[in-house]
């Protein structure tokens, strides 16, 4: 992307990356997104308009489990709080990769836009990343996919994360980790509405998850197992209390066999 220009004590610049959780569809192999621009809304004042150099398609789901992109660099904005940030997306170069096929990707709005932001720092560069969330914004309906994104947007310098191993799983089905802020899980609820309340997740398949941007706090972890269809989530325990620090990388193994 563009950017890079030279700041002052009233600028301040934004470097902005792409991430995202996994998608629980098995038929989905890549969500191919295309980004035109990216607007900042600085309190006070008018957008700021960051347009990319060309359009940029980014494989959503190459960016699981901490990994990230960069979109733009260095943008200059005024210093203070960034109230509101646009994703503007090309609706013509998006599509989906299914296992039999590529298809259409149905973007509702152009214009997808994120209502909190951040703090740009006097003469500084903050590092900031969109999480797109995958699981919370791919819609399958009888017209095909549709992308309804549910982005959060964190500072990279205030977030961390947990990995570990999941021992004594069944092999022959999935199984996520999802990670809810302490307090906050309730079954019931939770796998009634396809655990939207969960910050962020990780496909732990593989005997192995990773749990990034989150910010720092202490978080719940839920283990999760679906059937051979990918269907009918069977909670298999909580760990609780786990706490994350800024910029730190907590570990924390489970073994199912002593939730």
């Amino acid at each position: 992307g563009c950017g890079g220009g030279s700041t002052s004590a009233s600028t301040g610049t934004a470097t902005m990356n792409i991430t995202d959780a996994p998608v629980d569809d098995e038929n989905v192999l890549g969500v191919h997104l295309a980004f035109d621009a990216v607007h900042y809304k600085p309190a006070g004042s008018e957008w700021v308009v960051e347009e990319l150099n060309e359009t940029r398609v980014i494989n959503l789901l190459d960016l699981q489990d901490g990994n990230s992109t960069l979109l733009t660099a260095q943008t200059e904005l005024p210093v203070g709080r960034i109230n509101q940030i646009r994703f503007i997306i090309n609706p013509d170069m998006s599509f989906i990769e299914l296992v039999d096929r590529n298809d259409s990707l149905t973007v509702p709005s152009q214009v997808e836009k994120v209502v909190g932001g951040f703090v740009v720092p006097a003469g500084g560069d903050i590092n900031i990343t969109a999480d797109f969330d995958l699981r919370k914004s791919l819609v399958l309906d009888s017209k095909g996919y549709k992308l309804k994104p549910t982005i959060k947007i964190v500072d990279n310098s205030q977030v961390g994360e947990v990995s570990g191993t999941v021992s004594n799983i069944d092999g022959n089905t999935t199984v996520i980790v999802y990670a809810y802020a302490n307090d906050t899980f309730d079954e019931a609820q939770e796998t009634s509405n396809d655990f939207a309340n969960a910050a962020t997740s990780s496909d732990a398949t593989d005997g192995n998850y990773t749990l990034a941007w989150l910010t720092a706090g202490t978080y719940d972890l839920v283990v999760v197992e679906l059937d051979v269809n990918g269907q009918n989530p069977t909670v298999l325990g909580v760990v609780q209390d786990v706490v994350i620090t800024e910029d730190g990388k907590t570990t924390q193994d489970i073994d199912i066999q002593s939730l």
